[in-house]
């Protein structure tokens, strides 16, 4: 891999963190929420910095090529994050019902005093 393209991705690595933090300071993001992206960042860092790592570990998991290991790993995030968005949206959804279910109920019970 080049220099440069070894530069280039080091600091689109590290914008990419140092936007996370800063939209966690500004309270975009909450703190649990973002933490699988600071790690997401902190492994393209990693791979930036050390860019033998992707070819080892796709040759040790027996990929052809780095750039299917990638791929599959990328895949592989995307999911996990899509599942654990499900599931804060299914748990919020039944948070939702139940806190109309007991609007409704207190409604009742001031219009029959």
């Amino acid at each position: 891999m080049s220099s440069i393209l070894r530069i280039e991705m080091l600091i689109f690595s590290l914008f990419f963190f140092v936007y996370i933090i800063r939209s966690i300071n500004k309270n975009i993001f909450l703190l649990k929420n973002a933490i699988r992206w600071l790690f997401i960042s902190a492994g393209l860092v990693v791979f930036a910095v050390f860019p033998g790592l992707p070819e080892w570990l796709a040759t040790q998991l027996g990929f052809e090529t780095t750039s299917n290991f990638l791929l599959f790993a990328a895949i592989l995030v995307l999911l996990f994050i899509e599942i654990k968005n499900s599931a804060l949206l299914s748990k919020q959804q039944n948070q939702i019902k139940l806190l109309i279910q007991e609007l409704s109920i207190l409604k009742a019970k001031k219009e029959k005093k």
